[in-house]
């Protein structure tokens, strides 16, 4: 597995584990986020890296900084 796949990975995890801690379904947080359910799950599994503007949208969800999550 190369960095980047190993880094990607790692991201979803935290995502998920932010996600779940919260009690939020991916259908959940995909609507609250106004981002579509299979968004969430790649991000979560790592195939997908979310955008500048879904990052913003995570840390005020969650109430951490952008570097917080994504750094």
């Amino acid at each position: 597995m190369v960095v980047i796949e190993k880094v990607n990975k790692r991201l979803g995890n935290k995502l998920r584990r932010l996600r779940v801690g919260e009690g939020k379904t991916q259908e959940e947080l995909a609507r609250l986020l106004g981002i579509s359910t299979s968004s969430i799950g790649m991000y979560e599994i790592g195939t997908r890296v979310p955008s500048d503007k879904v990052k913003k949208q995570y840390s005020l969800y969650f109430d951490k900084t952008v570097d917080e999550i994504f750094f």
